[in-house]
Formats: C-alpha cells, structure tokens, sequence
C-alpha cells in the first residue's frame, strides 16, 4: 500500500492521494531487538536507516516478514522498491531472530519513494528497498515495525 502527502512531490515520484503531514521525533528508549526504537504504549518499534541507494543486481536480495508489518517512511531522498509476492520468489536464507525471510528473484513492479510517499508492507510481500532507477541517492529513512 502506498500513500502520498500533501506536499508536492520530487519530479518523477508522482503523489496517489493525500494525508497529513506527521513529524517523528527521536525517542530515548534503549534499542529494540532490531537495534531500533520501542514506540511507547505498545509492541510498534521503528528502525532509522540512512544509506545510498544502487542498482538492482544479482547479489540483490528481497525480504519478506512473518510477525511485523514494516511502514517506510522516506525523510529525505528518492528510492525505489522491487515488490514481488514470495511466491512468486526462490528462498535463500531465513533470519528468525530479525523476523526476516531472505529471496532472489525477479521484481513484479516497483514504488517510488520520497518524502511525500509512503510504503506498507504486509506479511508474506517481498520487497526490496535501497534501489535507485537512474543515479545514486543518498537516503534518510524511517521503518516503523508493526505487529499483524
């Protein structure tokens, strides 16, 4: 599922409908089991990434999660995620302790992401984050993990 805020976008990462703006602001927790942030008042933790994006490649590896719907948040920068359903993907390594299940294969379609986009991952579809469709780009970015 994606969205888009109400602000305009960056030239090539169209908007698909609008919602308020939400500000994050850092939170003092000691970090979760992911080496991220505990939400206070419930099971939600929130991972804070920054990184620059590459080409899709064969060494490319798609995720898939069992307990924890992941929401991307894009603070600044443009990326692209590869989606696929696992089905459709060949198992390559299982990391139980991160609720994660690793795959190669080929992307049915992709997102753009940027601030004004966000992306919602349910259990079971495969994506793989971190591309860039033309240049490298450097990325700040927000994973909030959400339990189903």
């Amino acid at each position: 599922m994606t969205n888009a805020l109400s602000s305009p976008g960056i030239s090539g990462c169209p908007q698909i409908w609008t919602r308020p703006s939400v500000s994050f602001k850092p939170l003092t927790s000691p970090p979760c089991q992911w080496g991220g942030l505990e939400i206070p008042g419930g099971d939600i933790y929130y991972n804070h990434f920054t990184y620059t994006t590459a080409l899709i490649s064969q060494a490319s590896l798609f995720e898939a999660h069992e307990r924890y719907l992941d929401l991307h948040i894009v603070l600044s920068g443009c990326e692209q995620v590869a989606l696929a359903p696992v089905e459709s993907l060949d198992e390559a390594e299982v990391r139980a302790d991160e609720d994660s299940t690793m795959y190669r294969g080929t992307p049915e379609y992709s997102v753009t992401l940027d601030q004004n986009r966000f992306l919602l991952v349910f259990p079971g579809e495969g994506h793989l984050p971190k591309l860039s469709d033309r240049v490298p780009m450097n990325i700040d970015k927000l994973v909030l993990k959400i339990p189903c």
